[in-house]
C-alpha cells in the first residue's frame, strides 16, 4: 500500500503498508525528493537508484557495476546471469535448473534441466541423464540400458516403461515372456474400435471374440 500525506508545515510523508502490519513512513522536505519514490513491501526507496527484490532493498551500484533487476532476493548485475535463483558471475549465460552453461558448448546437454558433460559426440539425453544415441545404449522410461540386455522398450497402459529384449519377450501392456506356459497376450477392442494389448492367464482365462474382455474359462477348462 501507498498513502501519501501532505502536512500543513509542508512535511512530505510516505507511508508504506503491507496486510494488516503497522505502516512505515519516510518523510522528506521538497516536493522534488518525491519523484522515484515507491514502495518495497514496507520499505520506501527510491526506483532511480535503488532495487526491490521480494520486498528487500538494494542499492543498484554493486561496486561500481550496476544491477538491472532481480535474482530472487538479492540484486542482478549486469555481467551476472540467475538462474533458477542463484547468480553467476557469468555475462548472457543459458540456465539449466539453477547451473549455467553455454548451449554453443557442445561439451554440455542440460537433460531434464539437469546438467551433463557429454562423453561422446553423439550423446544425446534420456531422461536427465546422457547416452550414446543408440549405439551401445537404449533409452526407455528415461533411464539408460545397455543394448546388450535390451533392444526395445514397452509402454504399459500406466504409464509405465519397461526395457526387453525382442528375441525372448513381446510387448503385451509391459514385456511378456514369448515360452510363458502361463501368459499370453490378447488384443481387446475398445468402445472406439482401436485394440488394446492385454496380459491374461491362459491357463484359467480366454481370449475370444467378441474381444470386450477377458473371459473365464468354462467348466472343463473350455474357453
Amino acid at each position: 500500500m501507498f498513502v501519501f500525506i501532505l502536512h500543513f508545515d509542508l512535511e512530505f510523508r510516505i507511508c508504506c503498508q503491507v496486510g494488516t502490519k503497522s505502516e512505515n513512513c519516510t518523510s522528506f522536505s521538497e516536493p522534488n525528493d518525491l519523484i522515484g519514490v515507491a514502495c518495497c513491501g514496507r520499505h520506501v526507496y527510491n526506483t532511480s537508484n535503488q532495487l526491490c527484490c521480494e520486498e528487500n532493498v538494494h542499492n543498484r551500484d554493486r561496486g561500481g557495476v550496476m544491477a538491472h533487476s532481480c535474482c530472487g532476493t538479492q540484486p542482478l548485475r549486469l555481467d551476472q546471469t540467475c538462474c533458477g535463483g542463484v547468480i553467476h558471475n557469468i555475462i548472457g549465460g543459458d540456465c539449466c535448473g539453477t547451473d549455467v552453461y553455454f548451449q554453443r558448448d557442445t561439451t554440455f546437454l542440460c537433460c531434464d534441466q539437469t546438467l551433463s558433460v557429454k562423453t561422446t559426440p553423439d550423446d544425446v539425453c534420456c531422461g536427465n541423464s546422457t547416452f550414446d544415441g543408440g549405439i551401445l545404449q537404449m533409452c526407455c522410461g528415461k533411464s539408460v540400458f545397455n543394448s546388450s540386455e535390451y533392444n526395445s522398450c514397452c509402454l504399459s497402459s500406466n504409464g509405465t516403461a519397461r526395457p526387453y529384449h525382442s528375441s525372448s519377450h513381446v510387448c503385451c501392456d509391459g514385456p511378456l515372456e514369448k515360452s510363458s506356459n502361463v501368459r499370453a497376450c490378447c488384443y481387446l477392442r475398445n468402445e472406439d474400435g482401436k485394440f488394446r494389448d492385454t496380459q491374461y492367464d491362459k491357463t484359467k482365462q480366454c481370449c475370444k471374440y467378441p474381444y470386450d474382455k477377458i473371459y473365464s474359462m468354462g467348466k472343463n477348462k473350455s474357453c
